[in-house]
C-alpha cells in the first residue's frame, strides 16, 4: 500500500483504477510524484505527470497556462486524486483532462470531502476538520502541508464538497458519471487502532474523501 494513504482510500481507488487495466489502455497519473498506483497495475502505458519528485513528465500543475504534452483525446485513462486541493487555480487542470481524455475515456478523481461525517462533528464541537483548506498553517497549527528548507507550503487551499466538485469539474469540461463510497475510518486517540465503517451504512456526502469517475462533455469538445 502508499505511505500516508489511508488504507480504505487506497483500496477504493485502486479497485476502481483496476477496472480500466487492459495491455492496450493508455493512463497519465497527475500528481504522482509522491506515491502513484503505477506499480499495482498492467496496462499499455503509464505517464506520470508533476511538478516535484521524478515523474516522467514534469509539469507546472497550478496555473491558467498548463499544456501537458500529449495530443488531444489521446488518453483512456487519467487519474488525478488528491491534487484539485492543492491548486489555487486547478481549472485549467481540469480543462486539461478533458482535453485529453478520448470520447470513451475515464477520469479517476479524489478530493477530500470538506462535508465529511467526521468534519461535520468536529466543527459542531468548535475544531477544525482535518484536512480543511489551511495555506501555509501547516500540522502545528492542525493544517495540512510540508516542511520545505523551514517553510510550511503545499497545504490544501480549496475545499470540496460533492456539489461543489461536481460544478468544479463541470466548468472544465468534465461530467462525474460515478460517485464511489469509502469507508470511514475513525482511528482510536493512540493512533494504533481504529474502528472501520462500512460503506454502506451512510451516503457518499459523508465520506473522509469524494472518489469519482468523470467524463469529457461532449459539448466542450466543439
Amino acid at each position: 500500500m502508499l505511505e500516508n494513504v489511508p488504507a480504505s482510500r487506497f483500496r477504493a481507488t485502486d479497485d476502481l483504477i483496476g477496472q480500466y487495466a487492459g495491455p492496450g489502455v493508455g493512463v497519465v497519473e497527475i500528481g504522482a510524484s509522491d506515491a502513484s498506483f503505477r506499480e499495482f497495475h498492467e496496462f499499455g502505458q503509464w505517464t506520470t505527470v508533476d511538478k516535484y519528485g521524478d515523474p516522467d513528465v514534469h509539469s507546472d500543475l497550478d496555473g491558467v497556462a498548463i499544456r501537458l504534452p500529449f495530443d488531444d483525446a489521446s488518453m483512456d485513462l487519467v487519474i488525478c486524486t488528491e491534487v484539485l486541493e492543492h491548486l489555487r487555480m486547478g481549472s485549467a487542470l481540469v480543462a486539461e483532462i478533458a482535453r485529453l481524455l478520448k470520447p470513451t475515456g475515464t477520469a479517476v478523481i479524489s478530493v477530500p470531502n470538506i462535508c465529511s461525517l467526521k468534519s461535520r462533528l468536529k466543527v459542531a464541537v468548535g475544531k477544525m476538520p482535518n484536512l480543511a483548506a489551511s495555506g501555509d498553517c501547516g500540522i502545528p497549527l492542525g493544517g495540512t502541508g510540508a516542511l520545505v528548507d523551514g517553510v510550511w507550503t503545499g497545504g490544501h487551499v480549496v475545499d470540496f464538497s460533492l456539489a461543489r466538485l461536481e460544478a468544479y469539474l463541470g466548468r472544465g469540461g468534465l461530467e462525474i458519471k460515478g460517485r464511489h463510497k469509502i469507508p470511514i475510518e475513525i482511528p482510536f486517540a493512540s493512533g494504533r487502532r481504529q474502528v472501520t465503517l462500512p460503506a454502506w451504512l451512510f451516503p457518499v456526502t459523508l465520506c473522509d474523501f469524494l472518489l469519482v469517475t468523470a467524463k469529457p462533455v461532449a459539448e466542450a469538445r466543439s
